[in-house]
């Protein structure tokens, strides 16, 4: 049988082909002639991992990222294929781990974490997934927070500049001043020979002349109690109702007086009666000077002979 340069063309080029595929998935990793089961897994951000990233299992390389695709049905869920190349037994609850795998270029691997699950996974079946938080989740996030509070203060800082003119800030540097200065005299009168030092030392005193003082202040203040026991002992509504009455009586007195009734009221309101009474005194007055004068004109005392004329 004679092979034809068609056939030999044809056969080169198939071989190129397969040499040429088989070279790439072994350069990725991947080897065409190894049967692998492939499991998958649901994942909500899957910022860092790439097709062929690394599947560990305890540390040891088990398999890859066969594929990595949209879920048609929810577009906020990604779908990643991972190819084993061990046959794996994965018990129930086993669950895929996708973590850092380095810090530097920010790529991600997925970890095997086994299950201690009744039953076993089999090839095509979801597995449960998780994110391991990283010390980069929190970089971001504590950035954004530390440049939002430079930007504030940044703010902040051009607004006093603003506000802070010169004449503000002569103003601020009196006031100051005057805080200094005021701090200077309460730190000098605090000093033993300072007026507020001597002040509190005459509170001092006080308080202790008050201690002392204690019993006599209690002495006192007992005395004031056996005075308010008295009077409250005391019948004051009897003292107060003879009071209004005694009030009543002057008053009906004094409106007798002014109205001229009894003798004393008509000696108070009648011109008359005071001149006639005067007269009367005058006249009497009169009387007892001449008796002091002549007595023999009213007393007559003869024991011998006959009156004196």
């Amino acid at each position: 049988m004679k092979i034809t340069r068609e056939f030999k063309i044809g056969f080169v080029a198939v071989l190129a082909v397969a040499l040429a595929i088989w070279g790439i998935n072994y350069l990725k990793g991947i080897d065409i002639f190894r049967s692998t089961d492939h499991y998958y897994a649901v994942y909500g951000n899957v910022k860092g991992l790439v097709e062929n990233a690394t599947v560990y299992l305890n540390g040891y390389k088990v398999g890859q990222v066969a594929k990595i695709e949209f879920n048609k049905e929810n577009l906020e869920k990604i779908v990643v294929e991972i190819s084993l190349e061990q046959k794996l037994k994965l018990k129930k609850n086993t669950s895929l781990i996708l973590r850092s795998g380095s810090i530097i270029s920010g790529t991600k691997d997925i970890d095997i974490l086994p299950g201690n699950g009744d039953g076993y996974y089999e090839p095509g079946d979801t597995l449960p997934s998780a994110i391991q938080v990283e010390l980069t989740d929190y970089v971001e996030p504590i950035k954004a927070k530390i440049e939002s509070a430079v930007t504030a203060i940044d703010t902040l800082m051009l607004a006093m500049n603003d506000l802070l003119d010169n004449n503000t800030r002569r103003n601020l540097q009196g006031t100051i001043a005057n805080l200094n200065h005021a701090t200077a005299s309460l730190k000098a009168s605090l000093q033993p020979s300072g007026s507020l030092s001597n002040s509190l030392g005459n509170l001092d005193s006080l308080t202790e002349n008050l201690r002392k003082s204690n019993a006599e202040i209690s002495k006192i203040l007992k005395n004031f109690a056996d005075v308010s026991d008295t009077l409250k002992q005391a019948d004051l509504k009897a003292l107060i109702n003879n009071a209004g009455e005694t009030f009543a009586r002057t008053s009906e007195l004094f409106a007798s007086l002014n109205k001229g009734e009894g003798t004393a009221g008509q000696l108070i309101m009648n011109d008359s009666v005071y001149h006639n009474l005067n007269s009367a005194l005058a006249s009497l007055d009169s009387l007892l000077i001449d008796l002091r004068e002549h007595p023999k004109r009213y007393v007559h005392l003869s024991v011998f002979g006959k009156k004196e004329k």
